[in-house]
């Protein structure tokens, strides 16, 4: 998470245009996130609750201050201007010490609540540890507001696999829903958590889901990799061998995704998908050459090595 603070505006931008769709399953890559609308809150000194005055064009009527000092109207820049019922209850953060107000959501029943909480906790979340702010929204991913939910998503989306995997996630009400329904909207922490319900009637879906990505090269290629592992384990390892990497017409973009998620369930399962991984990857990859490059890269491996002995305790045999 960045402790540091954005720039308020690029940091919406990013979170208005790209936290939705733009990033791929954080929890699985190895990249930085775009900033929540929670990371946003954090990054800022000033947030207020407010409503449109009737006839001000980008005024409001301050509600409830949520940070920084207290406050009766704020106005808004042309350009961040939004159209909104007169009764609509808005969230407003402010840009720096002197910068411009700008309207971050129209707030939704229950939806002011939760980012009430939120700003209570800025100072523990933006300089504590991540454990805290996970367990809040984890505990959130059923609520009965839809906004809420969406939030909660993308704060699961945001958090590494290893955290991912160790969170108190209970069942995901609307899961098979939201997945069969085709929207692309979060589908990669979707997928993830399907894979960590542990809930074999995902399981098809998974495998079928997993087939297609491969064929087509699909984006979300390596979340669909990861869950079918979580799920089916040593027999999902086995598949995406068998069905994927034995092929010679693999192209490389598809082979570095699998491998991705092979390494990072190799980091992250229990010990025996770990153990299969391994020997499956050392195996594979004394034939392949290709496959010799992307161990080495993606498992953090020596220039050189082989497959472990039948009596080693090690995943991976290294030479130096």
């Amino acid at each position: 998470m960045g402790k540091c603070r954005w720039h308020l505006a690029w940091a919406l931008a990013a979170a208005l245009t790209l936290g939705s769709g733009g990033a791929h399953a954080c929890a699985f890559h190895g990249y930085t996130p775009n900033p929540t609308l929670v990371d946003v809150l954090l990054a800022t000194e000033q947030v207020a609750l407010g409503q449109p005055v009737v006839g001000g064009a980008g005024q409001y009527k301050v509600v409830q201050t949520l940070a920084g000092p207290s406050l009766t109207e704020v106005e808004v820049p042309p350009g961040w201007r939004l159209t909104t019922p007169q009764a609509d209850l808005v969230l407003l953060a402010r840009d720096g010490a002197y910068g411009h107000w700008l309207p971050l959501a129209v707030m939704e029943d229950g939806f002011a609540h939760v980012l009430t909480q939120v700003m209570a906790q800025q100072s523990n979340w933006i300089y504590g540890d991540d454990g805290p702010r996970l367990r809040f929204f984890a505990r959130l991913i059923n609520d009965p507001n839809p906004q809420v939910r969406k939030l909660a998503l993308e704060e699961l989306d945001r958090v590494p696999y290893a955290a991912l995997r160790a969170a108190p996630l209970g069942k995901v009400q609307r899961l098979p829903q939201d997945l069969a329904s085709g929207d692309e909207e979060l589908l990669p922490i979707r997928v993830l958590l399907a894979g960590l319900s542990k809930d074999r009637a995902y399981a098809e879906y998974l495998t079928a889901e997993l087939d297609k990505a491969v064929g087509q090269d699909l984006p979300y290629l390596g979340a669909y990799a990861v869950a079918l592992i979580e799920l089916n384990g040593k027999a999902g390892v086995q598949r995406i061998f068998e069905e994927y990497l034995e092929r010679d017409d693999l192209p490389e973009s598809t082979q570095i995704r699998l491998v991705q998620a092979l390494a990072l369930q190799y980091r992250n399962g229990p010990r025996g998908t770990r153990r299969m991984i391994g020997d499956k990857m050392a195996t594979h990859a004394r034939r392949s050459p290709q496959l010799a490059r992307l161990a080495r890269e993606h498992f953090a491996l020596g220039s050189r090595w082989r497959p472990p002995a039948a009596d080693s305790t090690d995943e991976f045999v290294l030479e130096r």
